[in-house]
């Protein structure tokens, strides 16, 4: 009796549903993964994210090997031809059952429910396990619907977790016989200076779960008081092995609580940041909308933005004047992440100050982060964008320059990125001369009549 499992997002062999599952009979078992070039360019997927994985793959494909699993790769021209494409696999090898772990965007949930139909027809059961911490159905408001509030709904996510206490899943089952040879797995090509910035992510679950260990042992006490400022490691750095499923939420959750109490402040922060991810996975899961690159709030549907393509450009390229957006862009262009705190200050001000439309902002970063999550990020450019979900008011506009004196007070994480700048007086925001004579942009816009001007038409669409 052989069994197939099939990774999307859950490059793990610890507390994997899925794959736990199909092991559990102890038979023999093929894992598979798709090699879909076309379907990462349609979702926007970043090469170094999926390169990433495929390096994690390859580490996984090793320990599957020990654990007499075979790998399989299954070639796939876009998304629709995967349930197909697994179908055919599934007739061809006398799969008895098939096992994924969900995802949340409209064409995952199409595509896993055309496969179920497909199986079905042959007698053959598609057994689908939650991937989030709990089920997106089974957090309700008090009027059994479902929050759009993050606040209501991380009260719910903790009193649930009070009540019903987070199991982590071991190692899947040694299985009796490997009844086929594993696959090459393919790299992704990749320019040469996009390999190097791959080089900064160790490839590892062995290395992704002791690198959370570290984080909650010896960083998270001070994660409050930290996490805002770019020019130092405050934060976890987990995100690109959550992001591809290296590490799981709850893995992070039952091993903070295995260890701390939330009684301290900065573990108490750094659990919210789990939630948020919940949060927008769980708002992807109840809005189709947000797959279909649309605002989560329908009004924003025809909102006037900006089309200004030279705008757009000095954004991407971190030439827009103003030293601490410019950094972050940077910052994002040589190692494919940016700190949360500067994610928040370049999407505001591209679609607050510039009033270029945030999709633009969203599609960019996607395709140039290693942590590339599609919740999230959708969940972060709504936010700033002032579209989405408990997004920010419209008129609440972050002052960049201010952002920048408060965070990176003495300009270090400036001076790291834009060195020119290192002997300005005023590092946050340069005078005209200086910047001539450091060969520095001038401002793309003018911060105080811009905000003006963003507050004036989102006042006027809102009536």
């Amino acid at each position: 009796m052989t069994n197939l499992f099939i990774f999307n997002s859950d490059f793990r062999l610890a507390d994997n549903p899925g794959l736990f599952h199909a092991a559990e009979n102890g038979e023999s078992l093929v894992a598979m993964f798709i090699y879909n070039p076309k379907k990462w360019d349609s979702h926007n997927e970043s090469d170094l994210k999926i390169a990433f994985q495929i390096e994690n793959l390859k580490s996984l494909s090793k320990k599957l090997s020990e654990l007499k699993i075979s790998l399989k790769i299954l070639h796939a021209d876009g998304i629709e031809e995967e349930s197909q494409k697994i179908f055919e696999f599934v007739k061809s090898k006398n799969i008895k059952e098939v096992f994924i772990n969900k995802e949340y965007g409209i064409n995952e949930i199409n595509r896993d429910l055309n496969l179920k139909k497909k199986l079905a027809s042959i007698h053959i059961n598609l057994n689908s396990f939650d991937s989030s911490v709990f089920h997106p159905e089974s957090i309700k408001t008090q009027s059994d619907t479902f929050f759009k509030v993050f606040t209501p709904f991380s009260k719910a996510f903790r009193s649930k977790l009070l009540t019903k206490k987070i199991k982590i899943l071991g190692f899947p089952k040694k299985q009796r016989n490997k009844v086929l040879e594993s696959d090459e797995i393919e790299n992704l090509s990749l320019k040469s200076e996009r390999k190097n910035i791959l080089e900064l992510y160790k490839a590892d679950e062995d290395y992704a779960f002791d690198k959370l260990d570290e984080f909650i042992d010896h960083k998270i006490h001070f994660y409050k008081d930290k996490r805002d400022y770019p020019a130092i490691e405050g934060t976890s750095s987990l995100s690109p092995y959550l992001t591809s499923g290296v590490l799981s939420s709850r893995q992070c959750l039952f091993r903070v609580f295995e260890k701390l109490s939330e009684e301290e402040e900065g573990i108490r922060t750094w659990v919210n940041e789990i939630i948020w991810r919940e949060f927008y996975k769980y708002i992807l899961f109840h809005n189709p909308r947000v797959s279909k690159n649309l605002s989560f709030s329908e009004k924003y549907d025809d909102f006037p933005w900006s089309d200004n393509q030279d705008h757009f450009i000095a954004w991407s390229k971190g030439e827009t004047g103003v030293p601490i957006i410019d950094s972050a862009m940077r910052q994002l262009k040589s190692t494919g992440w940016m700190h949360n705190r500067l994610r928040m200050i370049v999407a505001m001000y591209l679609t607050k100050n510039l009033l270029i439309d945030w999709r633009k902002g969203e599609k960019y970063f996607m395709q140039n982060l290693i942590d590339g999550d599609f919740a999230s990020n959708n969940g972060g450019w709504q936010w700033s964008a002032s579209t989405g979900v408990d997004a920010a008011p419209y008129f609440r506009i972050f002052n960049p320059i201010t952002q920048s004196e408060k965070f990176d007070k003495k300009g270090d994480f400036i001076k790291r990125w834009i060195p020119q700048l290192s002997s300005a007086i005023n590092i946050h925001d340069p005078s005209s001369d200086e910047r001539n004579d450091l060969g520095y942009s001038n401002h793309l816009v003018d911060l105080k009549e811009s905000r003006k001007k963003a507050i004036e038409i989102f006042s006027n669409f809102s009536k």
